[in-house]
């Protein structure tokens, strides 16, 4: 009899493709299972908290780059170019830069929305930025507070006040708590990765830092850290905000295209919209300066152009700074036959353009208020958001201590006087009826907001 003997080759093979199957099932359906978590369908009242979502992209290897946990602060933190910690709040873009010990999530917005003198030699505190960004019982104050929408999601901002004398020796031992808002610091900045990181946004802008001499740091267009003496430069002011780590993600995936989203704002009229919402409006787009009253003031999105698409340049006037509807001047172009050319303009509210001047003694933003003149047609000034956003421009803030000196906003985007005499561009603002209806559109250069208006 002859024994038959097993043939291991094909048993082996067999087993082989089952333990391969076993592995592909098992984590096929972990696949599954953790994709319909982050991305399935959620039960009825099931809410997902905004710092849950961010906290699962912790890094554990690259302690480089990510959001990396600081385990002597107790704090998360992204660090590094990164692409994944857009959130977009009230109509602006912001950068999420941290999560504290207790789960809040402190922000910064992406770019610049104003340009100003800071004050900040006299301590963050009495600083026109604060001024600017906190709503208090000082007259004028809150520009940026009060066109928010939804602020009850934000917590008091925790800002870092420590006198760096060297930039190689940077710390963050005295915080200060006093303001809903604030700006980022030189720690902030160099715990990000500083240049390399991506709070370095192509701009020049203010740090809440000051070295041993009073003299201010700054961020220039270039990423490095600079510092100045000088009260009189104006930089970006990029408002930092710190959000309840109790909100809820509504939607996004924390890109730029596709941001973190964590409140709803139902639009059917003009007042419904955020500052920096784009509307259409006599064939043209402008985007929403302010929004805190009755009126909304909106400004074109590029300057003036000629019949054959050129840019249009003029003089501001001959004789003063002041902006006025007077012969032979800007205003009396905008209020004459600019105003006449636009469909509609009888949904164009007169208002008070704040024409009052600085001094080099007193270069708060508020100054301006000191003076207006009423007309239907302006353009904007130190204080106003996205100032910057249109080159070679005029503004309407009248020169220091010189009355035929005029501010402009040259091609790099800086503020800084030239004589009435010389050619800029024109970038019209003026305020609508905050009724109007909204009928379509999403509020972007592409799809910008229609009103309920007949354009024949």
């Amino acid at each position: 009899m002859v024994k038959r003997r097993l043939k291991i080759r094909p048993v082996l093979v067999t087993l082989n493709i089952l333990v391969l199957l076993i592995i592909v099932g098992f984590y096929s359906f972990r696949l599954v299972k953790y994709y319909l978590k982050e991305n399935g369908k959620k039960n009825d009242g099931e809410v997902t908290l905004l710092v849950d979502v961010i906290i699962k992209k912790q890094s554990y290897v690259d302690l480089t780059k990510g959001l990396v946990y600081d385990e002597d602060e107790e704090v998360y933190r992204y660090i590094g170019d990164i692409e994944d910690n857009y959130l977009l709040y009230s109509g602006n873009m912001y950068r999420i830069v941290s999560i504290d010990s207790e789960y809040n999530i402190k922000a910064v917005s992406e770019k610049s929305l104003t340009n100003m003198y800071s004050g900040l030699e006299k301590g963050y505190n009495s600083s026109y930025i604060n001024k600017w960004l906190n709503s208090t019982d000082e007259k004028n104050s809150g520009v940026f507070e009060n066109n928010l929408h939804n602020s009850e999601l934000l917590f008091n901002t925790t800002i870092c006040d420590d006198v760096i004398k060297d930039i190689t020796d940077i710390t963050c031992d005295e915080e200060n708590m006093d303001n809903k808002f604030g700006i980022l610091s030189l720690y902030d900045y160099a715990k990000s990765g500083g240049k390399s990181g991506y709070l370095n946004n192509g701009e020049d802008f203010f740090l809440n830092t000051l070295n041993e001499e009073n003299n201010i740091y700054y961020i220039t267009s270039s990423g490095e850290v600079s510092s100045t003496e000088l009260t009189t430069k104006m930089f970006g002011v990029r408002p930092v905000i710190t959000i309840s780590g109790d909100v809820s993600l509504i939607k996004g995936k924390g890109t730029l295209k596709n941001p973190y989203v964590i409140e709803e704002n139902e639009i059917n009229k003009l007042n419904d919209l955020y500052v920096g919402d784009i509307v259409e409006f006599s064939d043209n787009k402008f985007i929403v300066i302010d929004n805190s009253s009755d009126n909304v003031k909106v400004a074109s999105v590029e300057s003036l152009k000629d019949d054959e698409g050129n840019e249009l340049l003029q003089k501001f006037g001959s004789s003063s700074s002041s902006y006025s509807s007077s012969k032979n001047t800007i205003g009396y172009y905008l209020n004459n036959e600019y105003y006449k050319s636009l469909k509609n303009n009888d949904l164009i509210v007169k208002s008070k353009w704040n024409i009052g001047k600085l001094s080099l003694d007193n270069l708060d933003y508020a100054s301006i208020y000191s003076d207006n003149v009423s007309l239907n047609i302006g353009m904007l000034t130190l204080g106003d958001m996205y100032i910057s956003d249109v080159k070679n421009v005029f503004t309407i803030l009248r020169g220091i201590e010189e009355d035929k000196i005029i501010y402009v906003i040259n091609n790099d985007g800086i503020i800084y006087g030239d004589f009435i005499t010389e050619s800029y561009g024109i970038r019209p603002a003026f305020y609508l009826k905050g009724d109007i209806s909204i009928e379509s559109g999403e509020g972007t250069l592409d799809s910008p907001y229609k009103l309920g208006v007949n354009n024949d």
